[in-house]
Parts: structure tokens; sequence; C-alpha cells
């Protein structure tokens, strides 16, 4: 896939535009919308790819670790390896849903209410919001997980477990407070969603979760191309690779391949357009905290801009 933005904003356009094939609906919804002038910068934890390949070189299997790839304001996502045996903290998120992919070994699920199972590498696995979960490295090898939280979660921990608690975030201190949580609990229902889909089994184009502040979906297709280069307004965005190749042009960088396992991230206001890539399928897990927020595709030719007020 060749340089998109090489020839600027105007070139993307039409690119853009001839993706879409513009309708005369898309043409009546124009609107003169903010762009930065230089796209957004990647701040550290972020990176336009990170390849699974190279957060898993320098771990020690023998321990239990956690690594930061997405930390923006709408989102928060970590790579979590689990050596044998070990066990996550029971823990809820007060007012918003998580999404968990298990991509290596046996991660057992605990959440009240529902069945304990068992899952495995593909697996997509959504907790709504106020509900106990707990995660267990039911293996004889280490187990390795993505999760995924909306940047404004709150975790806290049920006080019956009795159990040591991590440090507090910046600005709080601990405090025990009498919830009633069991009512108050996101329903399962809620959504019509199961809890969880093994992608590898059940392979396909689905939508898990759907929250006003998460959205995580399943994109599966084959080339060409057929998403519009865009940007978004609101947060970042970023897609899991769960199967086959998927290709990236994001302003300001050369287009890449990311494989299976590998995450493609994007910082608010920069343009990009990711493809289904390779002979046969691929599928994109995208997440977005915004799920609401309109993309927003250059029109080419770019129409002069009105006068501006004083």
């Amino acid at each position: 896939m060749r340089n998109f933005w090489k020839g600027g904003l105007a070139i993307l356009g039409a690119i853009a535009i001839s993706t879409l094939g513009v309708t005369e609906a898309l043409a009546q919804a124009r609107a003169w919308t903010p762009k930065p002038t230089v796209p957004p910068p990647y701040v550290s934890p972020h990176k336009p790819l990170t390849k699974v390949s190279d957060v898993l070189a320098d771990k020690n299997p023998s321990v239990s670790w956690r690594h930061q790839v997405v930390d923006d304001s709408s989102l928060k996502a970590a790579w979590v390896g689990l050596r044998p045996g070990d066990v996550t903290r029971t823990r809820r998120v007060a007012d918003h849903q998580t999404a968990i992919i298990v991509w290596e070994g046996s991660v057992q699920v605990a959440i009240p209410g529902q069945t304990t199972f068992t899952a495995t590498k593909g697996q997509i696995i959504r907790v709504p919001l106020r509900n106990n979960f707990t995660l267990t490295n039911v293996g004889s090898t280490p187990s390795l997980h993505f999760e995924i939280l909306n940047a404004r979660r709150v975790v806290i921990y049920p006080a019956a477990d009795g159990n040591s608690l991590p440090r507090p975030p910046q600005g709080t201190e601990w405090y025990q407070t009498a919830e009633n949580f069991g009512s108050n609990a996101q329903s399962y229902a809620t959504q019509g969603q199961p809890v969880s889909r093994n992608f590898i089994t059940t392979p396909g184009s689905f939508l898990m979760v759907n929250d006003p502040q998460l959205i995580v979906q399943a994109i599966r297709g084959m080339p060409p191309p057929t998403d519009p280069a865009h940007f978004h307004l609101h947060g970042g965005e970023f897609w899991f690779v769960m199967e086959g190749q998927i290709a990236s042009s994001i302003e300001g960088l050369n287009p890449f391949v990311a494989d299976a396992g590998d995450i493609v991230y994007v910082p608010k206001g920069r343009s990009h357009q990711w493809s289904h890539a390779g002979a046969g399928f691929s599928t994109a897990v995208q997440i977005s905290g915004f799920p609401v927020g309109s993309p927003n595709v250059p029109v080419s030719p770019q129409p002069p801009v009105p006068p501006l007020e004083p």
C-alpha cells in the first residue's frame, strides 16, 4: 500500500472519496471541522504498532507482569501475563464495562451469577459495570490476555475478600463504603450479547461491547480496502489484529502491516486508513472510547475556507 500522506490531505481526501463513492447524503453532511495543523504526536507508551513478539521479548515467564499499551484521555489497555496458578485480585469497575481478549494459555473467568468458564486463545470477554470478576491461569504454561478499559474507570475492591490492596489512585485514600452493588450490577441482558465469544471457534464480524464510552467490535473481511481515510475528534482509536494481516496508513508515517496479536494505535486528530491485507480473511477488533463519534472524511478538492470572524 502506498503512502497516502506524502501528497497531503488533498490526495487523502481524493482516496477517501473514491473509496466511499460519494452519495448525495454524504455531500449534504459536509461540515467545517477543526483538524490539527500538525499531526498529534505519539506520547509514551503509545506506538503506531505494538508487536506482541516485542512485548514478550523481555518478559520473565516465571513472574506475572503488566505492559501498558494505551493510556490516553479515553482508553486504557494493557497486556497482562500470568504465571501458572496466579490469580488476579477480585475487582469491579464502578461505571464502565470491561473487555478482555485472551491470547495465550488457559484463563479461568469467575463472575458472580455466571457459570465459571475457561477462556483460551481468541476469546473475547465482556464484564458489565459493577460486576466482580477474577482471572486465574489454570494452565501449565504462562497465560496472556489483553485488558481494555475506559480511561475514566474507577476500580474498586470487595471488602469481603480481606486481601491486601494496591496503592490508591494519586490524591485519594481507600475508604470503605456500603453500596448495594448486588442490585446495581449491570445485567448481561442489558446489551443482549453473550459473556464471551471465542473468535477462533466462531469467526465473523460482531459487536462485543456496545457501551456509551467503549466499543469493541470484530470486523472481518478480505481485500480490497473498504475503510475510508478519516480522523476522529474526541479520542484515539486502536485495533487488535485477531487473524491474518491488517494494512495501515497513518498520517505522517510510512504504511505498515500488522500481524495477528499486534496492536495499531492512532491519536485523535491523525488521519488514518486501515484495510484487510493478505490472501485470505483478516480481522481487526476495533476499539474506541467514543462509539458515536463520527469518522471525519476529508473531501477533495478542498473549497476555500469562509472568512473568519474577527
